[in-house]
């Protein structure tokens, strides 16, 4: 009996349902990425007057799967589960981060997105000998479709 009444004072004590759903935290916008083919440079900063340039065709549907299939070919890759192991993804304003442990060395990989741009950091940090530590920048530049790839938008 006096579960009944406490369950007919619930509604009121918590206010209506257009209330309660407006107490909800508000998720916040998720960064634009749009597949297809992006210019790429990396500097290292052991060696930041050699720059890396190449060109990279980026197929993930959104931001949302870029993330997924990032992280999971490092969790698929055997070579890469022979020295290291995954240790902790942060989501961040405009990307997302991830780290993980090997041996004698710790690496965060960062991504940040912006309409046709994606930037990452890789940060390795030798544990052992911190001053041969290095970071390389990545810079894309989206410059149109993938070879056979529809516009964003648009279907196959």
């Amino acid at each position: 009996m006096r579960t009944t009444r406490i369950m007919a004072l619930l509604p009121a004590l918590l206010g209506t349902p257009a209330l309660a759903q407006e107490a909800a935290p508000l998720l916040t916008p998720k960064p634009v990425f749009v597949p297809g083919l992006y210019e790429t440079e990396s500097r290292n900063s052991a060696f930041q007057d050699q720059p890396a340039n190449g060109q990279v065709c980026i197929a993930s549907a959104d931001f949302d799967a870029f993330r997924r299939e990032t992280i999971a070919q490092y969790e698929a890759s055997p070579q890469f589960l022979k020295a290291c192991k995954p240790s902790d993804t942060r989501s961040l304003a405009d990307g997302f981060a991830f780290a993980m442990d090997c041996r004698d060395s710790k690496i965060v990989l960062t991504f940040h997105f912006s309409k046709d741009l994606v930037s990452s950091t890789n940060q390795t940090l030798i544990t052992r000998r911190p001053e041969h530590s290095s970071e390389i920048l990545t810079l894309m530049r989206r410059v149109g479709e993938c070879p056979g790839q529809a516009k964003p938008g648009k279907d196959m």
